[in-house]
């Protein structure tokens, strides 16, 4: 059942469903929105899937990625693409945890172990489990799209141990990471990632849990002071076709789009490792102060969090049980 229809009801004039006009009617022109800076690692394998879709249809198909959140923000994009406001998108999984509880998989602290982990996990069948609870809410899975892993970062001190969470007023983006931070004694505020700098400058918040290319790309070094480098969960992305829209689609054209998203997606994991070593020495050029847990601190945290993997299970249901065994699988 798709969402109620709020506040996005403007857009749908210039917005189309189908085949968007494009210069030529020969052309099948479709618009992508990305709510991430064109500089991440995610918006250039964007970009490298639109080039690919030229390539692949010779000059038949076009794809239009517009970054930086100029259509939809990552908390409107499920919405947009249930109410077919826009073609594609470029979605968090975990924005689909309020409706598939089980959609919170990649939230589970310590459960992947590195970053081969996630690809491992789709290709032993989560991928095409999530796939089809996803087309059951209306939505269709074009291509997995890695993120990285997360970390801790915040302005008042560094956070070794659990205890250091205390008082702390720090950035979430799902229900996950939110149940995460408040395992280890913190306080989170689910706010969306285009207002983390905002809210670091104002100190309405005293620190943000993000991948650390994510934090080069926003500038927030520039209003951080400490980082702990743990690796707690790796935030997951893809891109998502409005089911309908897709269905209509000429099987040429989905071929086109299926391969094109399989080289981005591929493009995309490779990248991964470089970004991260990148914003890694970009930010302790920069001054942050950057906390690695040793071994017996890390178990800490992990042991902390327990407890949120549990609750998972029992608001996830069967299908829940079956992304986790797999996730533990290949550990």
């Amino acid at each position: 059942m798709k969402v109620r229809f709020k506040g996005l009801a403007f857009l749908a004039a210039f917005i189309l469903l189908g085949a968007a006009a494009g210069d030529s009617d020969a052309v099948e022109s479709y618009r992508l929105s990305n709510q991430l800076p064109p500089s991440h690692h995610i918006s250039k394998g964007m970009d490298l899937f639109a080039e690919k879709v030229k390539e692949y249809s010779n000059g038949e198909v076009e794809i239009k990625v517009l970054h930086s959140a100029q259509l939809f923000s990552d908390a409107e994009i499920v919405e947009a693409l249930q109410n077919g406001l826009v073609e594609l998108g470029v979605v968090p999984v975990n924005k689909w945890s309020g409706m598939i509880p089980a959609a919170d998989i990649f939230e589970m602290p310590f459960v992947f172990a590195d970053l081969s982990s996630p690809g491992k996990f789709f290709k032993a069948g989560g991928g095409k489990l999530l796939d089809e609870a996803f087309q059951e809410m209306g939505a269709k899975v074009v291509f997995w799209v890695d993120y990285g892993f997360v970390q801790f970062f915040n302005n008042v001190r560094p956070l070794r141990k659990p205890e250091d969470f205390k008082g702390l007023k720090i950035r979430a983006f799902s229900k996950g990471s939110a149940d995460s931070i408040e395992a280890l004694g913190g306080s989170p505020v689910v706010i969306s990632s285009s207002e983390m700098y905002m809210a670091l400058q104002r100190r309405t918040i005293d620190g943000v849990t993000t991948g650390m290319p994510a934090a080069v790309s926003r500038k927030l070094h520039e209003v951080l002071k400490y980082m702990t480098l743990c690796n707690y969960s790796t935030a997951q992305f893809m891109v998502q076709a409005n089911l309908p829209w897709w269905k209509k689609l000429p099987e040429s054209t989905k071929e086109v789009l299926l391969k094109a998203g399989n080289d981005a997606e591929e493009w995309i994991r490779s990248a991964i490792a470089d970004s991260e070593n990148e914003a890694q020495r970009f930010l302790e050029e920069y001054g942050l102060q950057i906390t690695t847990l040793t071994p017996e601190e890390h178990k800490a945290f992990a042991d902390a969090t327990m407890k949120v993997r549990e609750t998972f299970l029992k608001q996830s249901g069967t299908l829940g049980k079956q992304l986790l065994d797999i996730a533990l699988s290949i550990q």
